[in-house]
């Protein structure tokens, strides 16, 4: 059965031979890392299987596999694949870590063409897991919690658990820092693990995220009885500073509110100039503009009689009796630019 991928890591089942498999009962120091890095399950979809980029072997027969298919879909699969967790192969192989994508769960070691095979059948793989060749549990909970690319999507809880199960191996948070580096710090290592004073149906809450770690690391610091009602209040604080905020206007309505409103009147400065850098110009520094002065024609002095446009004298006898001296001299200025 192929496993929710939306299932965190503490709710897969099945012991972890990564981990030299469960004991019974497990310390709390095993539960923390089993949190963590997940307890491998009997079998797996294959796609959550990538290939090994060490592999020698490149060319694989095309015949071969689907026979080996079809016997693995009529008799089952009779031997496990060999797989390493993709979190343990990075730590081996850290130049890998852009060849096999986050999308994979684990990589195989052992078994390639059954995993082909499968894929084939449409069937899920049968695996067997050992992570032993990178290093203790202890060294996969510190990569995984690592600000590196093998960090894993943790909640602020599982962190919490596998902080407290490091700092259990280590001795203390000083400890723990010197073996994660980064930005981590003892307060901020104390302030994780305070989540766990919490009751455990916060606790499922704040990894939910339906609490805000903030609220959830404040109630952590007030006695057990009272961590509860003071989460509570300052929920329903937050619910109604939410409600009783403006609802944002969007689509149709925004463009009628914003129709409907009048449009701004133009700025006008109360006086003095206009700053430089202000691109309205300030109308009280301009004139008022006056009417455009003209000179009056000169008033005949009696009838006019009927000119002949062809007569040069006529013609310039009539404006020079018409036209002021300035107009006479703009229409001599205009036949001579016209000839």
């Amino acid at each position: 059965m192929t496993p929710d991928r939306r299932k965190t890591a503490a709710e897969r089942t099945g012991p972890s031979a990564a981990f030299n498999a469960a004991r019974s009962p497990r310390s709390r120091r095993g539960q923390a890392i089993a949190s963590v890095i997940g307890a491998a399950p009997a079998s797996v979809s294959p796609d959550l299987v990538a290939e090994n980029p060490e592999n020698p072997r490149q060319d694989f027969d095309p015949e071969y596999l689907e026979q080996l298919a079809l016997n693995m879909r009529e008799v089952g699969q009779i031997q496990a694949v060999t797989v390493m967790t993709r979190l343990a192969y990075l730590v081996v192989h850290p130049e890998y870590k852009d060849v096999i994508s986050p999308d994979h769960d684990y990589v195989i070691i052992d078994g390639a063409c059954r995993l082909r095979a499968s894929q084939i059948a449409g069937i899920d793989l049968r695996i067997l897991v050992d992570d032993s060749t990178a290093g203790t549990p202890e060294d996969l909970l510190a990569a995984a919690l690592s600000a590196n690319h093998f960090r894993k999507d943790l909640t602020p809880i599982e962190e919490a658990t596998a902080l407290e199960a490091l700092v259990a191996f280590h001795g203390s948070a000083a400890a723990v820092v010197a073996v994660l580096g980064g930005k981590l710090t003892d307060s901020w290592i104390s302030t994780r693990r305070a989540l766990l004073k919490l009751p455990e149906p916060v606790q499922d809450r704040v990894a939910a995220k339906e609490i805000p770690v903030a609220l959830a690391r404040k109630a952590a610091t007030l006695p057990r009885p009272e961590q509860e009602p003071f989460i509570a209040a300052a929920m329903d604080e937050r619910k109604a500073r939410k409600d009783a905020a403006p609802k944002p206007v969007r689509g149709r309505a925004a463009a009628a509110l914003k129709k409907s409103r009048p449009e701004a009147a133009p700025r006008t400065p109360q006086s003095g100039n206009a700053p430089e850098n202000d691109p309205t110009p300030n109308l009280q520094s301009f004139p008022e503009p006056r009417p455009e002065q003209r000179a009056e024609p000169v008033p005949p002095t009696g009838a006019d009689e009927p000119i002949d446009w062809t007569d040069p004298e006529a013609v310039t006898s009539m404006i020079l009796r018409h036209c002021p001296r300035d107009a006479v001299s703009k229409i001599a200025e205009g036949l001579l630019s016209s000839l």
